[in-house]
């Protein structure tokens, strides 16, 4: 009996581990959201108690100090106070989410109630006494108030799930009132973990027999059930995600962390008590046993993602697998070049050159995309500042009246350089030129050469073409990105605002327009969208693409909203500039030239600090300064936008008033130095 009574407190140790696992992570994966979102600031508060009275009671039953075990016994309290109080907090969080009015004083007396009940068993024995010392079940007496703890702690909780239910009668959609419903029934998961059972009983042999431990391990698994269920209905709530993009991170963060650390405790657990059948010492088996399952884990997670999102219906609708599959054939700017490199470099190949380029039109331009063989840089760029770019894609004819080349076959000498222009597939426009080191004064290709370079043009054209309908698409995707943050922050709000929220003309009730304005990490994001001022994520993905002075620009630069961005940012570095001639060394130019120099002309920080004569850690006090300059400027340009139209200032606090730009001063260099 004895034996067996080991074996299942072994089993119990491990699920109550496996919690305290999952727990952690739930928490961690919610830290972040859980300082804007309320529904996951209580939730994540509950979680960390239960998490407490999990892991002291582990502790516990493994420690053999009685007095450490004591000391473990009462910070396990922590938990078992703050439950009821972190319960009606969360119960108070989804009554508030479906539009009911906020209860903070009541939530504030549960948290106070707690706090007193934790200080009385820290400071004196009323709520418990003395420790019953049993092996793997250690526990405390109750002392003569236990009974007005308990009596608050199942009144508080019951309170709790009538909130919740009255949260599930406010619901609006079927999805939220199933999810509200299986949160409902999950809702007991905290206080039938952490209430202190072994205490009502006061008997030092209930825990000695192999029915309790039979409803332990039993409790503890339906405990964990619940748990999943709340953390997979709650994680919905407060994101403005859709579903599917929700599902994905939750299921693929349990599985590379909670789930991982589980099978390496579970490997271990078995290999800690089998080492000697396996012939090795224990922490050579240990070692090898565990270093082996993280990496097997690792390839079952990779080897089998797919298979699990169908499994699990993660990633299963059809738009979504067409965009996955775009994303897998996407042709990159370092892809193109490659693929033209190879393309330059068969060419210089079969016609005996030593250098062929090519270069794409832009509304900006010929860009230089590829080269192969010695055409340095200065050279490049001579040609660049020289050529007459119409002349080149336009050649005259015979007339003296521009026209297109007569035939595809066709080259014309310009400088040292055989040029051929590349056209679209209707043979309408011209996308590109190719360029050939003359090896004669004329194109002297013989039929087998030409032959192959016809080919390898065919291919060129093909590849500027693709990149062109690429850049199409993420143009029109980009122009899409805010009105479709846009309906996801409607389509959040109107889950529990109904009417009201759909028929706000302005939509101001679902996307507060100066809610970005008033974010602690606006500077932040300023920062970002000038470090990648040319292009890149931190400009293309920016917060600041939802502004109303970005939003109302759109037509002027072609529906982009980046290039939108850009030109706010641009007017905003102006704006900076100091009236006069410019100076790189006077103190009031110093934070201009930095945003001129650093972002718009995108030099590096060790040019930008040469050319001002300041050293680098200098130059990053002051740009710190002039960023904060732009933001500032940023900002108020946002709020005469929203004066405007002052049905979109839902986020703007009552009584304050837009900034003014500022112009740097010779105050705000000598500050950051």
């Amino acid at each position: 009996m004895e034996h067996t009574i080991e074996i299942l407190a072994l089993i119990n140790d491990v699920l109550q581990a496996i919690i305290v696992i999952f727990g952690s992570a739930v928490v961690l994966y919610n830290l972040g959201r859980s300082r804007r979102i309320r529904v996951m600031r209580a939730f994540s508060a509950l979680v960390t108690f239960v998490v407490i009275v999990y892991l002291t009671e582990l502790l516990v039953s493994r420690i053999i100090s009685t007095e450490v075990a004591a000391n473990w016994l009462r910070v396990g309290w922590i938990g078992i106070a703050m439950v009821p109080a972190a319960q009606y907090h969360l119960a108070d969080a989804l009554l508030e989410i479906t539009g009911a009015p906020r209860r903070r004083f009541l939530v504030r007396v549960g948290y106070l109630s707690s706090l007193l009940f934790l200080g009385l068993v820290f400071w004196t024995n009323l709520i418990v006494a003395q420790p019953v010392f049993i092996i793997h079940a250690p526990h405390l007496h109750a002392g003569p108030l236990f009974w007005l703890f308990a009596l608050d702690f199942w009144l508080v909780t019951i309170a709790s799930i009538y909130q919740v239910w009255q949260a599930r009668q406010r619901c609006i959609t079927s999805t939220t009132r199933r999810r509200m419903t299986i949160t409902l029934l999950a809702f007991l998961a905290a206080p039938l973990a952490v209430f202190p059972y072994l205490i009502v009983s006061n008997s030092a042999q209930v825990p000695m027999t192999i029915w309790f431990w039979l409803i332990a391990i039993t409790g503890n698994l339906v405990v964990g059930v619940m748990f999943a269920l709340l953390t997979a209905n709650l994680i919905y709530f407060g994101s403005a995600s859709p579903d599917r993009v929700v599902r994905v991170r939750l299921f693929k963060f349990m599985a590379r962390v909670p789930l991982a650390g589980t099978i390496v405790l579970f490997v271990y657990v078995i290999v800690s008590r089998n080492s000697p059948i396996l012939g090795m010492p224990a922490e050579t088996a240990l070692g090898f046993a565990l270093v082996a399952t993280v990496m097997l884990v690792e390839w079952a997670i990779h080897a089998f993602k797919r298979p699990l999102e169908r499994l699990f219906q993660l990633n299963d609708e059809p738009d979504v697998r067409r965009i996955q599959e775009l994303s897998e054939r996407l042709l990159t700017t370092a892809d193109l070049r490659q693929f033209l490199e190879s393309i330059l470099a068969a060419t210089c190949e079969a016609l005996r050159t030593p250098t062929t380029f090519v270069a794409a039109i832009t509304a900006e331009g010929p860009t230089l995309e590829a080269v192969v063989g010695p055409l340095a840089e200065p050279e490049a760029q001579a040609l660049w500042q020289e050529a007459d770019w119409r002349e080149l894609t336009h050649p005259e004819n015979e007339n003296g009246s521009s026209a297109r080349l007569q035939t595809l076959d066709d080259f014309f000498l310009w400088q040292d350089y055989w040029i051929r222009p590349l056209y679209s597939r209707q043979q309408d426009m011209v996308i590109g030129i190719f360029g050939i080191r003359a090896r004669a004064s004329q194109p002297d290709l013989n039929d087998s050469e030409q032959q192959v370079l016809d080919k390898l043009l065919d291919q060129a054209e093909n590849a500027l073409q693709d990149r062109i309908l690429q850049q199409e698409v993420f143009a029109a995707v980009e122009g899409l990105l805010p009105q479709i943050t846009a309906l996801q922050e409607r389509r959040r709000a109107a889950t529990f605002g109904g009417l009201p929220v759909l028929t706000d003309p302005e939509g101001t009730t679902a996307v507060p327009a100066a809610s970005v304005v008033n974010d602690p990490d606006f500077n932040t994001m300023v920062k970002d969208a000038l470090s990648h001022y040319w292009g890149g994520p931190k400009l293309t993905k920016s917060p600041l693409l939802g502004l109303r002075v970005v939003q109302r620009t759109l037509d002027e630069y072609g529906n982009n909203p980046s290039n939108a961005l850009r030109a706010i940012l641009a007017d905003a570095i102006e704006l900076q500039k100091p009236e006069g001639e410019r100076n790189l060394s006077t103190t009031e130019w110093i934070l201009y030239n930095i945003l001129e120099l650093k972002f718009v002309q995108g030099r590096r920080v060790r040019d930008v600090a040469r050319r001002l004569a300041m050293s680098e850690s200098d130059l990053y006090r002051k740009q710190r300064i002039a960023i904060e300059n732009v933001a500032q400027t940023v900002a108020t340009m946002e709020m005469a936008a929203l004066q405007e139209n002052p049905a979109d200032q839902q986020d703007v606090p009552a009584g304050e008033k837009p900034t003014t730009a500022v112009s740097p001063s010779t105050q705000d260099v000598q500050a950051a130095s």
